[in-house]
């Protein structure tokens, strides 16, 4: 797939090639399986950073989650059938006390669902740290392609994103990692961030498609679900071995929620997001049913 025809594909191919094209490349490669994840928003607000799509600077935010409500949350995630759960906290990085408490969370969940974690821009020996305690993936979203990002952030640079990444990888664990889309970047934009993503190496893809909050300087795009499918089908193809979930914004793609698994989504968000509403567990099993796969 090189990036002419990924352009093609979020342009001028015919809807009905391009589910055909992403189906067969998924089938070969997950079967008719969906992956479920969830999170916990264990430390919101009161961010030093400067993203536009984010509404989480300049506010009080709330003290993180304790230990025992950590866990918890684990667990019943896991009980619920949920096969990745995720501790997500604001901020540029997550450092002290706080970081011993998400370690010591993970120690205690050995016998849960995988456990992944989304602590902000760590050190090497942070990601370390965290994988002894038992955390399989980090995720760590570049957001957009490198020349767009500082039209949405100047606080951090794309690089430093990247950087994490490497460094997750290179600490033992495998990565998630995505972006947002309709933040008022170009279709080559996002073709530069699935080719980027694709020389990561990453092990799974975040889609999130962009729901205005107040607060955030960004306005964002009205996508149709047509072309979401699209920028879902090019990201599959130019991915053809990584994990694409869907994550947050779900919603915005109407009546073709059930086309996204065909067009090569294997995985989505259940439950409770960050900033924005999201879905119920049993809701989102019976969409699955509903499109002929099985989690």
């Amino acid at each position: 797939m090189n990036r002419q025809e990924a352009l093609d594909i979020l342009t001028v191919l015919p809807l009905e090639q391009v589910e055909e094209m992403c189906s067969g490349v998924r089938s070969a490669g997950f079967e008719d399986k969906v992956d479920l994840c969830a999170i916990v928003n264990a430390k919101n607000g009161a961010c030093s950073e400067d993203c536009g799509f984010c509404a989480q600077a300049g506010n009080a935010g709330n003290p993180m989650l304790g230990l025992e409500e950590l866990v918890e949350e684990h667990r019943s995630n896991s009980d619920a059938g949920v096969h990745r759960f995720s501790t997500v906290t604001s901020g540029r990085g997550l450092s002290g006390e706080e970081f011993g408490r998400i370690c010591e969370a993970a120690s205690m969940g050995s016998g849960y669902c995988s456990l992944c974690a989304s602590l902000g821009i760590l050190g090497f020996s942070e990601l370390r740290k965290l994988h002894a305690a038992g955390v399989s993936r980090y995720h760590h979203n570049l957001e957009t392609s490198s020349a767009f990002f500082p039209s949405v952030c100047t606080a951090h640079s794309w690089g430093d994103r990247a950087m994490t990444v490497r460094r997750a990888k290179l600490a033992g664990m495998s990565v998630c990692s995505g972006g947002i889309i309709g933040i008022g970047e170009s279709d080559e934009d996002r073709i530069d961030l699935a080719y980027s993503l694709k020389e990561l190496e990453v092990d799974s893809i975040a889609l999130n498609f962009y729901v205005t909050v107040e607060g955030a300087r960004v306005a964002g795009e009205d996508l149709s679900g047509e072309k979401l499918l699209r920028i879902i089908g090019m990201f599959r193809m130019v991915n053809p071995s990584a994990e694409l979930r869907v994550c947050a914004g779900r919603a915005r793609l109407g009546e073709m929620s059930e086309k996204m698994f065909s067009f090569g989504v294997t995985g989505i968000m259940t439950g409770t997001l960050l900033t924005t509403g999201g879905s119920q567990f049993e809701d989102d099993l019976d969409l699955i049913l509903r499109a002929g796969f099985r989690t």
